[in-house]
């Protein structure tokens, strides 16, 4: 499972690296819209810039969903069983998985202190 990897404090405009393990990549941001249906979107003033900006416009789970053209650079890293995350997090400490900004790749983020 790919995980977004970060660290709890981080300077503005910092690039670095939170980790050995971690690599840059190219994920795929989803724009998610509180209008339950396509034909809803349709009538509300950001649809067209929505529309333009996506690929992939659909319907899913209460909402409409698009992928964004523009991909965005972040640290990942990929922990493939449990254990694996358990000597990730003995090496690093007390680190906090949540949920990311939804990404088509990645749905989770770590955080490191």
């Amino acid at each position: 499972m790919k995980f977004i990897v970060s660290r709890r404090i981080e300077s503005i405009g910092s690039d670095e690296r939170p980790c050995e393990e971690a690599v840059r990549e190219s994920l795929t941001p989803l724009d998610y819209r509180n209008v339950e249906s396509l034909e809803e979107a349709k009538g509300k003033i950001w649809f067209d810039n929505w529309l333009r900006g996506g690929v992939n416009h659909r319907e899913e789970q209460g909402r409409v969903v698009c992928e964004r053209r523009q991909k965005e650079q972040r640290w990942v890293v990929e922990i493939g069983t449990l254990e694996e995350l358990l000597l990730f997090q003995s090496r690093y400490g007390d680190i906090l998985i949540r949920d990311s900004s939804p990404y088509k790749e990645v749905s989770k983020e770590i955080i490191l202190p």
